[in-house]
């Protein structure tokens, strides 16, 4: 699933093909995708409107124009291309925007994504709880909301309304990263250590950003290099073992993230 990186990454590739272009025309192929409007809202919204530029919070990527924004959220396996050549399709198109300089086509096999006309960013933000995004929150406003709240340190971290943008892969990376493992309960997590989350959570989504979200060019010793069951740690060797926390599969490494429970 796309998260925080994958999403800023896309907000860029948007961005650059986009900005100031006027949308000429938009072609709304799978309507049950539509979130919080219909398609003649979002047409027109859109219709003639030039793009002032983009904005995202969490895993929400907005195209903004003067009067609104297009919201878009990826899912699990949706994804954003720019052509152009106006005729150009792809296999599972969802949402074509047809710009005075090519066309803009979310496409979405598995279709768990979604779509629609906002406002404004705040509003989206506010109406689904969201929490501060994940890359720009202040340190003290991260500590704040995670001490004292109760639960799994990664269950907490994948809140998206405690939290924006974290999901499994990278919150595995980041509790490598701070030697903590997964099942680790909230409450036993250090003051120093939340902090050590903090610069973690920055550090982690900065260096898969800078790289394009190619994990093979993410420095040694990350998880994201060869994540998976079995495979050596990047800091000790160890095998990496993995469990369900949440409903999510865990890759974590048995000696670097002793398990606070088992001593």
């Amino acid at each position: 699933m796309p998260e925080l990186p994958e999403v800023e990454t896309a907000r860029r590739y948007v961005h650059s093909n986009l900005l100031h272009s006027k949308v000429v025309r938009v072609e709304v192929l799978d309507p049950l995708m539509l979130e919080r409007c219909s398609p003649k809202d979002l047409q027109d919204g859109l219709q003639g409107k030039e793009n002032v530029g983009t904005g995202r919070h969490g895993k929400n990527l907005f195209v903004l124009f003067q009067d609104g924004a297009l919201h878009l959220h990826l899912g699990m396996s949706g994804s954003i291309s720019f052509h152009d050549d106006m005729d150009h399709h792809r296999p599972h198109e969802r949402l074509r925007l047809m710009m005075e300089n090519g066309v803009m086509i979310l496409d979405d096999p598995r279709r768990f994504g979604r779509f629609g006309w906002v406002r404004s960013m705040d509003d989206l933000v506010a109406s689904k709880g969201l929490g501060p995004d994940a890359l720009s929150v202040p340190k003290e406003e991260f500590v704040r909301r995670l001490e004292g709240r109760k639960g799994s340190i990664k269950s907490t971290l994948m809140n998206q309304r405690i939290i924006a943008g974290l999901g499994n892969l990278y919150v595995d990376e980041i509790l490598f990263q701070e030697s903590l493992h997964p099942r680790t309960p909230l409450p036993d997590v250090p003051h120093a250590s939340i902090c050590g989350l903090w610069r973690s959570t920055r550090s982690v989504l900065e260096a898969s950003i800078e790289v394009g979200t190619d994990f093979e060019r993410l420095p040694r010793g990350y998880l994201l290099r060869q994540r998976g069951r079995g495979s050596p740690c990047p800091r000790c060797g160890s095998r990496l073992e993995a469990a369900l926390v949440g409903g999510r599969t865990s890759v974590f490494c048995p000696e670097c993230q002793r398990n606070c429970l088992e001593g």
